[in-house]
């Protein structure tokens, strides 16, 4: 079935602030004299602000030192997107000329804060691209539960058949999975795995590879 409507993740997908965001917990973690490992950050990956609190109140055993954590985390984030900016991903320019000319109409289904994807959409301008929204903070269950996916499939209003979620981490594909869409995915910080391969019609290295599979 001709893919009519494409559900984009963010972070690591559209964005490249999956770095940013590792970089600033590792920062914020040195302040407070413990560390961030790669194996936090993947297991924290395409979650929700509810499941970050879990898992870091899993390592640092009080809530208050969390927060002060997180707190810590998103002002130095703020602090190197201000100092650095932040880069689009490869080929999303070319893959959003192509759905412009093709009527194929776009909902980002990113785990992050609302505003959060608001600031990045306006700072990268890529705002007038997107048709609509879904955030982690509009759904009771974050990825890789199916409910940002179905509501942005809601928002597409069409047959999952006819939709194709885009994502770079394992939560999101799984998300895709359950709710029975088509998914591909663009690694970033993650590459794919035999599970991932399962899940997913395909595995490409960047945005615009992902036209021919919309042309078929």
């Amino acid at each position: 079935m001709q893919t009519r409507g494409i559900i984009f993740d963010m972070d690591g997908l559209l964005v490249d602030s999956e770095k940013v965001y590792y970089q600033a917990n590792q920062l914020a973690a040195q302040k407070m004299g413990f560390e961030v490992t790669a194996e936090d950050h993947q297991a924290i990956l395409g979650t929700t602000d509810t499941y970050l609190r879990q898992y870091f109140l899993q390592k640092l055993g009080s809530p208050e030192l969390v927060k002060q954590f997180i707190d810590l985390s998103y002002r130095t984030v703020d602090e190197i997107i201000q100092d650095q900016g932040v880069a689009i991903k490869p080929g999303l320019v070319e893959l959003l000329d192509y759905c412009d000319n093709h009527g194929i109409n776009r909902v980002i289904a990113s785990s992050n804060f609302r505003t959060m994807v608001e600031d990045f959409m306006q700072s990268t301008g890529l705002k007038p691209r997107f048709n609509q929204i879904v955030s982690g903070d509009e759904v009771t269950h974050g990825k890789p539960h199916p409910e940002i996916f179905l509501k942005a499939l809601d928002k597409l209003a069409i047959p999952a058949p006819s939709a194709l979620v885009l994502e770079d981490s394992p939560n999101g594909i799984l998300a895709a999975s359950k709710a029975d869409i088509p998914v591909i995915m663009v690694p970033d910080l993650i590459a794919p795995t035999a599970i991932t391969n399962q899940q997913t019609l395909a595995t490409v290295d960047n945005l615009a590879a992902v036209i021919p599979f919309l042309e078929k």
